[in-house]
């Protein structure tokens, strides 16, 4: 495998964050990646599905999604 080279900026970013978190930079960078696989796959499954979906199914979809994020009615308890 080949060695990876990281910049001091993004090095100190790393350390900065294992201090205030209290972990090791490694952990960070290994939660890093697994967050950033688990987003990808989640993304290519949409994308999949996305492609099996007529122009218009997808069009009345992405409408229904799009509607029912800014239709919602909150009840605020205060």
């Amino acid at each position: 495998m080949q060695a990876m080279m990281i910049d001091n900026e993004f090095s100190a970013t790393v350390n900065e964050i294992a201090r205030e978190l209290n972990i090791s930079q490694h952990a960070i960078l290994k939660q890093a990646i697994e967050d950033y696989v688990k987003k990808i796959k989640k993304h290519q499954a949409l994308l999949a599905f996305a492609g099996i979906l007529q122009e218009n199914e997808a069009d009345e979809l992405l409408v229904t999604i799009q509607q029912s994020r800014v239709n919602k009615n909150i009840e605020l308890n205060l």
